[in-house]
């Protein structure tokens, strides 16, 4: 039996439309630009590695990968290439080539279905005997919705690893309809109704077996090359960074309102043991030489202790190997001095805080989660004392808030003096409280499948989404750039590692290059200052550029 897993691009077939485009166009606007790096795909890893284990011959197709090389290798530029050829070149062929018997798919969420449900049809049409399984937030909380579109043979609900074994082993089954209706975490068309359905929750997550790298088409432009390790705004080691994702555990008792993870993972945090964990880790050191450790974790320090017993026995295994970084976010309010230098003795590099409000009112009422904002003052003192970068997540355009709760947000955020702040608009998503919120009250614009991830899906009598647009851009522009924290300390070598990254991803970047600009005048690196000048007064010539500098009082003639 031949099993495909495909990483579909993370993103609307609209939003993909829309970047060929602008390749072909030779525009980039970083006011709408999106981060298109892979990311090593942990979830499928985990399900691969549990059906190799059982014998099954199962492989990892990333066309998300495939799509972030075609942006970048010129594959666009040629203008008899799209979308169309694109998956003909780097999916269908694929197929056609192959015997394949049953493909899995993993669908984020709602922002990524309709290129989801594209994949679907395209092996649908190829391959028509291959049974095509859906899995995901998306397909989680929205199956009833998905299943009568036919395109979908089953939907796993919920964590999906054991349920995908189950299901391998059973597909061919002469009894497997009934069987799907008797199991209450998988769906097809004649079952999906029924009311004992519900998301699987894995308790004894070391039953599962640690994901394996090698089961990954090019795994080491992974460790090298992914959206977290290239991440812009960590100051880190100038060192030769080879990176991993981990998650040490799942679930978060947390209920903000705007979150869906307890749709997958429930609120019940269950952890791998200490013992699992340091033997994934000597496994990713000895056979991929890992010197970066990503903690993925919704919430890692939920147990002040079991946080603690992993930081000795990794500083006693690996002593001060390893940078650590926390891109998904730390527990706050579970966060103390005590564990801070631990961490800190094991390589703790930056941390992320996802602070999201900066309004009291939109913490308690709107978002019900309740943070105390004068506690995350205290805990990034804290983390600067140790000298530990901090980021902190941002979202203005909540349902329920208004323009002024918003300019709470960006008046906290330049108050709190950090790294760097990802300052995003709310993106509805299936399954939370405040998706069903925004629809009940009309309140989402068009199709919630072609929403993208950064731009206002929602119109409330509070605000349009372009108010909220220009809230979002104002802010990042005052608080990461006019602002920043590097540039006002003088401490200009932060400043042009943070600016240089952000280029390589954004060229355009205005105030990227003005950041740097900055930066070079700053370390008395005038031949580089004038070649950055240079570029600066080039694309000051672009209207909207110009309008820029008017607006935030900037002039470069006096350079």
């Amino acid at each position: 039996m031949n099993i495909v897993l495909v990483i579909p691009p993370n993103f609307s077939i609209k939003m993909l439309n829309e970047e060929i485009a602008n390749i072909k166009k030779g525009f980039c606007d970083f006011t709408k630009s999106v981060d298109w790096s892979p990311a090593v795909p942990i979830g499928a890893l985990y399900i691969a590695s549990l059906l190799k284990k059982n014998k099954f011959n199962v492989e990892i197709f990333d066309i998300h990968r495939a799509f972030s090389l075609c942006r970048e290798n010129g594959y666009f530029l040629s203008s008899e290439r799209n979308l169309s050829t694109f998956f003909k070149d780097y999916f269908s062929d694929f197929f056609k080539n192959k015997s394949i018997d049953i493909v899995g798919i993993s669908c984020l969420f709602n922002v990524v279905s309709t290129t989801v449900e594209t994949i679907a049809s395209l092996i649908k049409n190829i391959s028509p005997q291959t049974k095509i399984i859906a899995g995901g937030h998306y397909p989680t909380n929205m199956y009833k919705e998905i299943m009568p579109k036919g395109l979908f043979d089953y939907i796993v609900i919920g964590e999906a690893e054991e349920q995908m074994l189950w299901l391998v082993k059973n597909i061919y089954h002469p009894l497997i309809g009934s069987l799907i209706r008797e199991n209450p975490h998988i769906v097809d068309l004649k079952s999906y109704d029924l009311d004992l359905k519900k998301a699987d929750c894995i308790d004894h997550l070391d039953n599962l077996p640690m994901p394996i790298l090698e089961l990954l088409p090019y795994a080491s432009d992974y460790i090298i090359h992914s959206i977290d390790s290239e991440r812009v705004g960590t100051n880190i080691d100038q060192k030769q960074l080879k990176s991993m994702s981990i998650f040490t555990s799942r679930g978060c008792p947390m209920k903000c309102t705007f979150c869906a993870a307890h749709k997958v993972h429930g609120r019940k945090v269950r952890a791998h043991s200490i013992d699992y964990m340091m033997n994934y880790i000597e496994y990713l050191v000895v056979k991929h030489d890992i010197n970066n450790l990503l903690i993925q974790d919704d919430m890692f320090n939920f147990s002040k202790k079991r946080a603690l017993d992993f930081c000795k026995r990794l500083y006693i295994k690996f002593g001060k190997r390893f940078n650590i970084e926390f891109p998904n976010g730390l527990a706050v309010w579970n966060l103390d001095e005590e564990l801070i230098v631990h961490l800190k003795q094991i390589g703790l590099k930056s941390v992320t805080i996802a602070i999201e409000s900066g309004s009291e009112y939109v913490q308690k009422k709107i978002l019900t989660k309740n943070l105390n904002l004068d506690i995350v003052k205290n805990k990034v003192n804290l983390l600067k004392k140790h000298n530990v970068g901090v980021r902190a997540f941002y979202i203005v355009g909540f349902v329920g808030e208004t323009v002024s709760m918003m300019e709470e947000t960006i008046s906290f955020a330049l108050e709190l003096d950090i790294d760097w702040s990802e300052i995003k608009i709310f993106t509805p998503l299936a399954g939370s409280k405040m998706y069903d919120i925004a629809k009940n009250n009309g309140f989402l614009i068009g199709d919630t499948s072609e929403h993208v991830f950064g731009r206002c899906a929602i119109f409330t009598p509070e605000f349009s989404p372009e108010t909220v647009k220009n809230i979002q851009y104002d802010g990042n522009i005052r608080v990461n750039f006019l602002n920043n924290k590097f540039l006002r300390n003088k401490k200009y070598k932060e400043a042009e590692h943070t600016f240089k990254s952000l280029i390589q991803k954004f060229p355009n970047h205005f105030f990227a290059h003005w950041a740097l600009w900055t930066a070079l005048k700053g370390q008395g690196n005038n031949k580089l200052a004038d070649e950055e000048l240079v570029i600066l007064k080039k694309l000051s010539s672009l209207e909207s550029n110009a309008n820029l500098l008017k607006k935030y009082n900037i002039n470069l003639l006096s350079a």
